[in-house]
């Protein structure tokens, strides 16, 4: 039963890994073909989205959706994850893809374990075992070889863009950890319905929806789709949800699948090849987590 439960979470953070990934995909479209910003990006998938999951939340959670609002502790913790958790995780990866590209945002995010591993390693005052860093800069560098074709040096970026990436990836590690408590108590239905109503309030003070950039028209609404309900409303409450099953640590390492999906899907929509490097990229990434999750 044990073992079900784990494999149902991992495929759960595997599947929302897989849709942030092709929500990347179509952010870089947006940007650099329909001319977007980012700000607006934010602001639009956080509403809508927020909108959306609110909507699942009364439907299913009638009686206790307000619960979380009436204790302070839980308030707080709500507002503090809508911010990190939900809006400065989705502006920070999006701004770092409109500066640079969606490799380098994905290669900069998936160090979030290292930051996991930290954390978990401090509360627990446990150092993690030399082979378990290992395999994580296998995994790291199998990213990188997926990424990059093995020529790093085309990553050359400003920067703020290394800046965002790592703070990007640092509230992805907060993402995973913080809301546990939550989720046990409310559901995770609950807690991103409400997150994303609070990351969408501060997204749209920042920069408002109704400031639109970029050209309107049925195929650049349709990427805003994508983003919006498979990257964003789908993709949050999927891999929320997966922590009910799994370890943050664990969760972490799966969301090596969205570079590894991105480059698939290049290959699929695009028609390119994968040369020998990113081959070696995929073997590094598929027997790192293989074994890495074996011991999460």
């Amino acid at each position: 039963m044990k073992e079900k439960m784990k494999l149902r979470g991992m495929l759960l953070a595997g599947l929302a890994s897989s849709l942030w990934s092709i929500s990347g995909i179509s952010g870089e479209i947006l940007f650099e073909k329909y001319n977007f910003s980012s700000d607006w990006l934010v602001s639009t998938r956080t509403l809508i989205s927020g909108i959306l999951l609110f909507m699942v939340v009364i439907f299913i959670e009638k009686k206790s959706i307000l619960k979380p609002l009436k204790n302070k502790k839980d308030f707080i913790g709500i507002i503090l994850f809508g911010t990190a958790g939900m809006y400065l995780v989705q502006y920070t990866y999006f701004k770092t893809i409109e500066l640079s590209n969606v490799s380098f945002a994905t290669i900069l995010q998936f160090t979030a374990p290292f930051f996991i591993f930290i954390y978990e390693s401090i509360k627990n005052k446990k150092v993690p075992a030399v082979s378990t860093v290992i395999l994580l800069f296998m995994t790291v560098l199998g990213v990188v070889f997926i990424a990059t074709k093995g020529k790093v040096s085309s990553l050359s970026v400003s920067p703020e863009a290394l800046l965002l990436g790592l703070i990007s990836a640092i509230m992805i590690a907060f993402y995973s950890i913080y809301p546990k408590k939550l989720l046990k108590k409310y559901g995770s239905i609950t807690v991103v319905g409400w997150g994303m109503i609070v990351g969408s309030i501060i997204s749209n003070i920042v920069y408002p929806i109704w400031k639109i950039q970029g050209d309107v028209n049925l195929k650049s609404i349709i990427q805003v789709i994508i983003v919006v309900i498979l990257g964003t409303s789908l993709a949050y409450l999927i891999y929320i949800a997966s922590l009910n099953y799994i370890s943050s640590s664990l969760a972490g390492i799966l969301t090596a699948f969205e570079p590894v999906l991105a480059a698939i899907l290049s290959v699929i929509i695009f028609g390119l090849r994968f040369s020998f490097v990113e081959l070696i990229g995929f073997v590094l990434v598929f027997i790192s987590i293989f074994i890495l999750e074996k011991r999460l």
